[in-house]
């Protein structure tokens, strides 16, 4: 589990709660046991009135019982103030005063006996006020206490090697949705990050940033989503909502956008954990609804892998009378090639072998490009109005080739993000066509239930192999994927038999 911050850790706690749990909360708990201990028929007479049976039990019940009864006084007052600091201290703390208070109830009624719950007729108002208590406790548990478990790496040097453990969520706010995962899609993105490829990241970790699951909790000012119904999730969780770029739903530009996994939530120190887990906690702006006519395991993987190709297609216009390229055949490729037959488009798979020609083709393409043919880009010179591509390697990579493919002023939008150091290019290049090269960061919440609805509208069907969760099972697939082991994309399930209820 990370550790909370120095900031988190000490200094940041309201200076409210210092006082009170620090002194106020003590000096009661300690008058509550001297009456309980040392005058106990006035503390009886007090509490439970007439309802009280005799002989007298042991002081040391009864101050356990006291304490059960300051319980929720000082509870009420901890969860006020909860929201403001992310210190485990704290939480644990409560956590401990919870169950202090639910064993001495349990004491209380096996040394009074259960007639001082049941004679009923004979309470005050005190008795009254017990009944709640246990409940209340369950209740806090599960509002404030509530840590996830997850399948995290502990670093790059063992990045195969997954640890089930429990971790803590940052602390849920207004506008946050708590979902429990049913499955998570594998990500090229997830070898990148666990196995060190991609540089210098935050463990433990817990990757997996394609969630569907069911949303469980919502925050008291969340709209855009309902408790219970089956949304998603994608690779980002956080931005400010408030900058140029958010208000023109360009919200993964944001500067102060956060990933759903290995992001740094600011005041916490806490470390955001992704999808391999048994929940995921997330602002409502990035959590989807999954349209019904959806299947959850061809959901899942649109919410990255899909995006990530969807919004530069539609940002770049295609659609019907464009010829759109799809350079690699993989797991954002064979999306690409769904989602731009879906707008209409005429579609050519790019690719450096014929081996996945007939893939190409079974999933729609109409026509296929192999670059280890012999003048594989001649008859086709500046006739394409947008190419995609997703290829993971710039190894032999012609891109004078490719870009002499494009219409005057036509785009080349590289999505893939391949390890090393990239592709380079002449000025000279650009001068045959005109043509523009870029890039793009997944898409927006616009985009994402836009695209959703397509696929359901559509019937799209993505190839996806399912995978039960299991830390020997992520190992495996994500060896697999490493290895291009996979067509096109896996997906893991069985959350319920891994995590439970």
């Amino acid at each position: 589990m990370p550790a909370p911050s120095s900031a988190a850790a000490g200094d940041s706690l309201p200076f409210v709660y210092r006082i009170f749990f620090f002194l106020i909360e003590p000096i009661s708990a300690l008058v509550g046991a001297y009456f309980a201990h040392f005058r106990q028929s006035t503390y009886l007479n007090l509490t439970h009135a007439e309802s009280t049976p005799s002989p007298i039990p042991l002081g040391t019940t009864i101050a356990m019982s006291q304490l059960a009864n300051l319980y929720l006084f000082f509870a009420i007052n901890e969860a006020l103030v909860l929201r403001s600091t992310s210190d485990l201290r704290v939480w644990k703390t409560v956590l401990f005063c919870l169950l202090i208070g639910d064993l001495g109830h349990l004491y209380t009624v096996r040394e009074l006996g259960l007639p001082i719950y049941w004679s009923v007729s004979k309470w005050n108002a005190i008795d009254w006020g017990n009944i709640p208590f246990v409940y209340l406790g369950a209740a806090m548990r599960i509002a404030f206490i509530a840590d996830f478990t997850g399948f995290q790496v502990n670093g790059p040097e063992t990045w195969l090697e997954f640890h089930k453990n429990e971790f803590q969520p940052k602390p849920f706010g207004d506008y946050d949705v708590d979902i429990k995962v049913e499955c998570c899609g594998v990500c090229g993105s997830d070898v990148h990050t666990i196995s060190g490829g991609w540089g210098e990241q935050q463990f433990p970790l817990a990757v997996g940033h394609e969630i569907v699951g069911k949303a469980i909790r919502v925050g008291p000012k969340v709209t855009l989503i309902k408790k219970g119904e089956r949304v998603g999730v994608g690779a980002q969780s956080y931005s400010c909502l408030d900058c140029r770029q958010c208000k023109n739903n360009n919200e993964a530009y944001c500067r102060q956008q956060l990933d759903t996994y290995g992001a740094v939530w600011p005041d916490t120190g806490i470390v955001s954990q992704g999808g391999y887990s048994s929940h995921v906690r997330t602002h409502e702006h990035w959590v989807f609804p999954i349209p019904e006519a959806l299947p959850s395991t061809a959901a899942a993987p649109m919410l990255c892998a899909g995006l990530t190709a969807y919004s530069p297609l539609v940002r770049n216009g295609c659609g019907p009378g464009k010829k759109v390229g799809i350079v690699g055949l993989g797991g954002i490729g064979h999306f690409g090639l769904l989602f731009a037959k879906a707008l209409g488009a005429e579609v050519w798979v790019i690719s450096r072998s014929h081996a996945k020609e007939a893939d190409a083709l079974k999933l729609g393409a109409d026509g296929f490009l192999a670059t280890a043919d012999k003048g594989w880009n001649e008859p086709h010179v500046m006739t394409f109005d947008l190419i995609l591509n997703t290829a993971s390697s710039f190894e032999g990579f012609d891109i004078d080739a490719y870009l002499s493919l494009l219409d005057i002023h036509a785009k080349f939008v590289s999505v893939g993000l391949p390890e090393g150091d990239g592709i380079k290019i002449r000025n000279q290049t650009f001068l045959s066509n005109g043509c523009f090269i870029g890039t793009s960061h997944i898409g927006s919440r616009r985009e994402s239930i836009d695209m959703l609805q397509l696929a359901a509208d559509k019937g799209i069907k993505p190839w996806v192999e399912e995978c039960a969760i299991s830390d020997k099972n992520l190992a495996e697939t994500l060896t697999k994927l490493h290895n291009n082991n996979v067509r096109y994309r896996f997906c893991m399930i069985g959350y319920e038999d891994e995590f439970g209820a």
